[in-house]
């Protein structure tokens, strides 16, 4: 209700705040109408509104130049992104991917890490999540899965370094889903076997996606069903090593994993 009462509110607000007279105070209406659009998506009717918040942003977007307001335009290039990946959701998933990965892509010009660290920090695990969905539509290619899964891992490194290299600074994603996810894409890259075949390039991968796991368990101790879940990865890592490597590889796996949760772990294997 509340979510309609601010869509009432500011087309209201459009029928006098023109493009001609204020086009600034037009152009951040459109945003706050966007996001106002965007909110109710998660309601009800996504499909609509979701379709009707890109076509705000896409009003909004012409006032602010990229040279003269480029945090402003940054901002609204991340907005679009985020309302074609709800839009992937429901229908064209491949094609509203892509569009959100351009719009992320784009906003990342100007959402540098030295400008707005925080706000880069969060278009770039955005875009690692529009390119994990991508990688595992069924019409994606072996070739362009390998690619994206790539690309997916690149951005949220990215994020993640950022992330940890703001302490004390609040982020508007989750830190311990992004080393999940993370961790979810080196494993694809490492069992899937027609993406490598060279066995240390594999260990490597799953190196990378117990470390990720691990790492993420160690944030959510006090979120039992969120640390079930990780765990589940971390014993399903552990049992990758020893498929795709052998009793070696397992016990590579169990040496970094800690002592304490080795009582629970050995009896799943």
């Amino acid at each position: 209700e509340n979510g309609q009462q601010a869509v009432t509110a500011y087309s209201e607000a459009l029928r006098y705040r023109t493009e001609e007279m204020e086009p600034l105070k037009y152009a951040a209406c459109h945003n706050n109408l966007g996001t106002a659009y965007w909110h109710l998506a998660q309601y009800n009717q996504p499909v609509v509104h979701l379709k009707k918040a890109i076509a705000s942003y896409s009003l909004a977007l012409p006032h602010y130049s990229a040279d003269d307001e480029p945090l402003k335009y940054g901002m609204i290039q991340n907005n679009i992104g985020t309302a074609y990946w709800n839009l992937a959701q429901y229908e064209r998933p491949a094609e509203n991917l892509q569009q959100a990965i351009d719009a992320y892509s784009e906003a990342l010009k100007y959402r540098t890490p030295a400008n707005v660290p925080a706000a880069c920090a969060a278009t770039q695990n955005n875009l690692g999540t529009a390119y994990w969905h991508l990688a595992n539509q069924s019409q994606t290619t072996k070739e362009a899965r390998q690619k994206y899964l790539q690309l997916c891992i690149t951005a949220y490194e990215e994020a993640l370094a950022l992330a940890n290299s703001l302490s004390g600074v609040p982020l508007s994603f989750d830190v311990f889903a992004t080393h999940n996810n993370l961790g979810l894409a080196h494993y694809q890259l490492a069992t899937e076997q027609y993406f490598i075949t060279d066995k240390a390039i594999r260990s490597q991968h799953l190196e990378a996606s117990l470390d990720n796991h691990l790492q993420a368990l160690n944030g959510l101790s006090k979120q039992p069903e969120a640390y079930q879940t990780t765990f589940s990865y971390v014993v399903k890592t552990v049992r990758a090593f020893h498929n795709e490597l052998g009793i070696q590889g397992q016990n590579l796996a169990l040496s970094k994993v800690p002592g304490q949760l080795l009582p629970e772990i050995l009896p799943k294997l």
